[in-house]
């Protein structure tokens, strides 16, 4: 349309144009501290012009094309696996650092100090044998502290296991409800795609849904034209346009070889039994989709489910060593208290009936009863003699170097020096136990300078996508100032031809 009115038209095209970049800065500017949160551009373009004839193409104003949200998805993408890796072994560092502190507690002024008053007991017993009393009394004493702060350690590293094991439960809780949550944005975001809008703040909060998902696990993921985000683990399928399945967790082995499964990480249903082989802690990809439920194993390979796992097992090691260290040291005891290596009698330990010999070892019953029948001589508990020499070689038994095995086959003892022989490549019991200690020290080293690694790399991702999609308070004042000023101008616009149509209308007669 030519003439005033289509003056008019272009004019208050325009104002609407501002209107709509005005709105779009100031919805920035609500939302410049929302985390996730990408700076959305509005952007104007001319609008299709009209041909008059014999002077050419005549514009008619500004329209607006889009609302973007401004993004960088290789960026993004770059984030969710760096986030991944960093929850991963911050995650075996902090189950790690829980173990650190029941071994450094233990190092200190726990273990190594009880394991060296019980050998110094003996030590005086031997020396001392005519006051067997006392010297008796003391070696119960340090025996029981010694055995009670080894039980009180397994217990704890049972604990921490078991509670390694209900986070791995819990997270996997947690990864399904946030799967769920994807597939239902998903479906909003179709919903829109066919009513023709962009839905910027909901692929905002898709990307922030993803990265809470690869905190979990390293996710593979796809889109697709409307922006539905589809992920898999391990190159299995999780979330696809028509299905989604679930994680459950191994929990138990049962005494027939089945093994007791967490449905969906929820604890309080009741664990289903599955066939198969398995690992506790391990993860199952599970579809409910058909009349059965069925199973699947999938490897964590990165993320918090990942951290969990290792330092799972790496708890499990750690006992399994303690157990070994308890087996020797009680077992080494025992074969020179009573004699020899057919372990029937005058034993001063107990280990139990099982190979949870850290938490069962304690001192013998008959013993605690009567500690008169700890040997000290060579002949027996007899001490009128002078003879401690058996109690000697029980103290000489600190040095003692030994492999960490839970077997006797390895065991070389000499009845007439009350001696065992020391084996190549072994570690006396403060060594076996430093060795122990050491070997989680490494482990959590090394979780700790690549999490501080994954933190600075995560950091400068995160740094670089606000560059780039975070909201600068600045420059969108300046833009405010921009519209502002096109508003007021176009707005002068629609005043002058407003004159001018009273002009022509009133004035003229027209």
């Amino acid at each position: 349309m030519s003439g005033l009115f289509g003056t008019l038209g272009t004019a208050n095209k325009g104002m609407n144009a501002q209107q709509i970049a005005l709105q779009t800065t100031s919805h920035n500017i609500a939302n410049a501290n929302t985390e996730g949160y990408s700076r959305q551009q509005t952007h104007i373009e001319a609008d299709s012009p009209y041909y008059l004839s014999g002077v050419g193409s005549i514009g008619t104003g500004v329209k607006v094309d889009s609302v973007s949200r401004i993004v960088d998805d290789y960026v993004v993408g770059q984030i969710r696996d760096e986030n991944s890796d960093y929850q991963y072994y911050s995650q075996k560092s902090d189950v790690l650092g829980q173990l650190e502190i029941i071994f450094n507690a233990s190092s200190t002024s726990g273990l190594t100090t009880d394991l060296n008053d019980f050998f110094n007991s003996w030590k005086d017993l031997g020396e001392n044998p005519e006051n067997g009393s006392n010297s008796r009394s003391i070696v119960l004493e340090k025996s029981n502290t010694l055995t009670s702060t080894i039980n009180q350690m397994a217990e704890n590293i049972n604990d921490l296991s078991k509670d390694t094991l209900d986070q791995i439960e819990k997270n996997a809780l947690d990864f399904n409800g946030k799967v769920k949550e994807l597939q239902t944005l998903n479906s909003q975001l179709e919903a829109l795609a066919k009513d023709g809008e962009t839905p910027n703040d909901l692929l905002d909060k898709r990307d922030e849904l993803l990265k809470d998902i690869s905190s979990f696990d390293k996710i593979e993921t796809s889109f697709d034209t409307v922006g539905r985000a589809f992920i898999k683990l391990n190159g299995q399928d999780v979330l696809t346009k028509d299905t989604i399945r679930s994680i459950s967790v191994v929990t138990e082995k049962t005494a027939d070889g089945k093994f007791l499964v967490s449905h969906n990480g929820n604890s309080l249903e009741t664990p289903q039994e599955v066939s198969g082989d398995y690992q506790i802690g391990g993860l199952l990809l599970t579809d409910n989709s058909g009349s059965q439920t069925s199973y699947q194993s999938v490897e964590a390979s990165s993320g918090i489910m990942k951290g969990l796992q290792e330092s799972f097992v790496e708890l499990g090691d750690r006992l399994n060593e303690l157990n070994g260290f308890a087996y020797n040291l009680g077992t080494m005891v025992n074969i020179v208290h009573s004699g020899g290596t057919d372990l029937d009698e005058n034993l001063f330990f107990d280990l139990g009936d099982t190979q949870d010999y850290a938490s069962n070892i304690k001192v013998d019953d008959a013993i605690k009863a009567d500690s008169g029948k700890i040997q000290a001589g060579k002949n027996g508990s007899d001490s009128e003699s002078g003879d401690g020499s058996r109690a000697t070689a029980i103290s000489k038994l600190q040095d003692l170097k030994l492999k960490n095995q839970l077997d006797l086959s390895h065991v070389e003892y000499d009845d007439s020096s009350m001696s065992i022989k020391d084996q190549e490549a072994g570690l006396t019991s403060y060594g076996t136990f430093v060795d122990i200690v050491t070997k989680n020290g490494i482990s959590k080293q090394q979780a700790d300078s690549t999490m501080d690694s994954q933190e600075k790399l995560l950091a400068q991702l995160t740094d670089r996508r606000e560059s780039i999609s975070g909201v600068n308070i600045n420059e969108e004042v300046s833009d405010i100032i921009r519209f502002q000023r096109a508003f007021q101008a176009n707005a002068r616009v629609i005043s002058v031809v407003s004159e001018m149509l009273d002009t022509l209308i009133n004035r003229t007669g027209v």
